[in-house]
């Protein structure tokens, strides 16, 4: 392929329609492999409720509050779709794949425009078929689809603004591209990375060429402040009312940025020094979750590794190089605000959803930087090698010494780092003696055979890109192959997990066994105040009992539901809340449920509590 940053791929070919046939088929899988249940099994039902909130109490609220922090986008989606088909899970579980399916094949454009046909098939459909992104959307209602859908096409629709066109035409583009922003920003409150793209799209047309910057700026200003006026309106609210004295959740976003931990918000503010190493989780974690969405092996979690530092130094390369070019400019700036909104986010066991909308780039960022730095070796060997041997030599030396380091049957990976790192060395000592990687008009036997090229389709294929397509259909079979298998454990497992579903069980109990107004406190107060219709106010993660049994009292919660989950979202679990607080008042809680992992407590009124204690001491 041509070293260019950007290659002519205007024109559609067959082998555009088949990548598109073979995104929809994987699209189609998700659509009928889903999670079939009677009704919802997780946390997401508060975006049904929401938008059965606006279909029939006309009033963006559920559980007796109004919402202030979830934008209010998916449940308009949902009450537009409940108002045309029907409100049922398996209906609107089922608008996800679609979101999903148009997002990738937008992706496709975007990336085939930038980089060419096969560097966008292999993204787009390694993604697209990842076990770990079908297990989601075929169970889960996540903001994420619908705003991955519209951030691409408001991407693509911006770039086209430039083409020549009428002006009733561009007027019209305008006014869709405004609708697209603004409604990326209700859907996920990070579509402010949308705005700070075109913002900095702007800045850097008037550095550089001021005659596009102003034609540019006819357009872009009145989308920008429509958007950022509806961000800045949501954002005002500051979040819903608190039940307790705890910082974060479910306070504003700025709130929860300002904690250590947002699943663990008794530890605190964050002070300058967790700001830093927050950063430096978030972007390992990212870098690890890129890897095992394409391989589905586990990586090394060492900065070390060639797991974490290949990929993000090729992305900063790849973005580096973006930057320098007028077409692509608005990809990469775009792709650096929306990351350095979740490098920043304290909230973890949430990685997929947040990195989804910008994973095709990403995988674009990654070809173009591998691009970059074989060309840059070429043009610049001195420079090159400057930069990246002491870096090398650094990389060789921690894996190598963790490597040897570890246990007996570990550490293979660092080992396996650490020589390509002295590989990586080697080459930029050669590199800093002027002596460049072989060009790729230099002509060669094995140049001749390894750059030969087949046209296919309109794909055109030398041997090395061959073997990278048989590697990634081998990729995409076996994908697929698992993506079948989870689905069809969704079609025949559905039922029995909404029936041994803990949260489910104790709502159904409580509807049956409390008066209808009853106050319940639950730490997954969706699901509870869902199937149940009482009042449920959230079972805080606080360890002070005295604080837990005064916010008891003063919301006149009558039971408490404690389940002993595998897995706490929220940290301290449940469990271990309730257990110091009810070691510390054993006589103003009765069990009244037990089974399996699930507990129910009947909160009891200190008048009754002192009948007891009276009886225990009598007998």
């Amino acid at each position: 392929m041509s070293a260019k940053p950007l290659l002519s791929q205007a024109s559609f070919t067959a082998a555009d329609i088949c990548v598109y046939i073979l995104i929809l088929g994987v699209g189609t899988l998700q659509f009928f492999l889903y999670e079939e249940a009677p009704d919802f099994l997780h946390e997401d039902v508060h975006y049904a409720d929401l938008a059965s909130s606006l279909l029939h109490n006309h009033s963006y609220s559920t559980n007796s509050v109004p919402e202030k922090v979830q934008p209010p986008g998916l449940p308009i989606i949902l009450a537009l779709v409940c108002s045309t088909l029907a409100c049922t899970h398996n209906i609107l579980i089922r608008t996800m794949p679609v979101f999903l399916t148009l997002g990738f094949l937008l992706s496709y454009e975007v990336i085939r425009r930038q980089r060419g046909r096969l560097t966008a098939a292999a993204s787009c459909l390694l993604l697209a078929a990842s076990p770990d992104i079908f297990q989601f959307v075929t169970s889960r209602l996540w903001p994420s689809f619908p705003y991955f859908f519209t951030s691409m096409l408001a991407l693509l629709l911006t770039t086209n603004l430039e083409r020549p066109g009428s002006r009733p035409r561009k007027f019209v583009s305008g006014c869709l591209l405004c609708l697209l922003v603004s409604l990326a920003v209700m859907i996920q409150s990070a579509g402010i990375a949308l705005i700070g793209g075109l913002l900095g799209w702007l800045v850097l047309s008037f550095l550089r060429e001021s005659s596009v910057a102003k034609s540019r700026l006819k357009i872009l200003l009145p989308v920008i402040l429509f958007a950022a006026l509806a961000e800045v309106l949501w954002l005002q609210q500051r979040g819903n009312p608190k039940d307790w004295p705890l910082p974060g959740f479910p306070g504003g976003y700025l709130s929860q940025l300002k904690l250590k931990s947002g699943n663990y918000p008794e530890l605190g503010l964050a002070s300058t020094k967790d700001i830093v190493l927050r950063a430096e989780k978030n972007l390992k974690e990212r870098a690890l979750l890129f890897g095992d969405l394409f391989t589905r092996h586990w990586f090394s979690s060492s900065w070390a590794s060639l797991g974490i530092a290949g990929p993000i130094l090729l992305i900063l390369a790849g973005l580096w190089s973006s930057l320098s070019h007028r077409e692509s400019q608005l990809y990469a700036l775009y792709f650096i605000c929306y990351e350095s909104i979740y490098l920043l986010w304290p909230w973890s066991f949430e990685l997929l959803r947040f990195a989804l909308p910008v994973l095709p780039l990403s995988c674009l960022y990654l070809a173009e930087g591998f691009i970059t730095v074989s060309r840059w070796s070429r043009q610049y060997p001195r420079r090159v090698g400057a930069l990246f041997l002491p870096l090398s030599t650094i990389l060789s030396y921690l894996a190598g010494v963790q490597g040897w380091r570890a246990e007996s049957g570990h550490g293979l990976q660092e080992k396996l780092s650490s020589i390509f790192w002295i590989v990586s060395a080697v080459i930029c000592i050669r590199l800093l003696r002027k002596r460049s990687l072989p060009a790729s008009d230099r002509p060669s036997s094995k140049k001749n055979f390894l750059g030969k090229q087949c046209l296919v389709g309109g794909l055109s294929f030398s041997p090395v890109q061959l073997l990278g397509a048989l590697v990634v259909t081998t990729l995409l079979v076996t994908s697929v192959v698992a993506d079948i298998s989870l689905g069809r454990q969704n079609l025949g497992f559905g039922s029995i997990r909404l029936e041994n579903t803990p949260e489910i069980q104790a709502a159904r109990w409580i509807e049956s066994h409390t008066a209808p107004n009853a106050i319940i406190s639950s730490r997954l107060t969706p699901l509870v105040y869902h199937y149940s219709r009482r009042r449920v106010i959230w079972f805080p993660p606080i360890t002070n009992p005295e604080t837990l049994m005064q916010g008891i009292r003063k919301h006149h919660i009558q039971y408490v539901v404690v389940v002993d989950r595998k897995f706490s979202y929220y940290l301290p679990p449940d469990v271990v809340c309730f257990d110091l607080l009810f070691t510390a008042y054993p006589l103003g809680f009765r069990l009244v449920e037990m089974k399996g992992q699930l507990r129910i407590y009947e909160v009891l009124q200190d008048s009754t509590a002192l009948a007891l204690k009276k009886q225990t001491d009598s007998s």
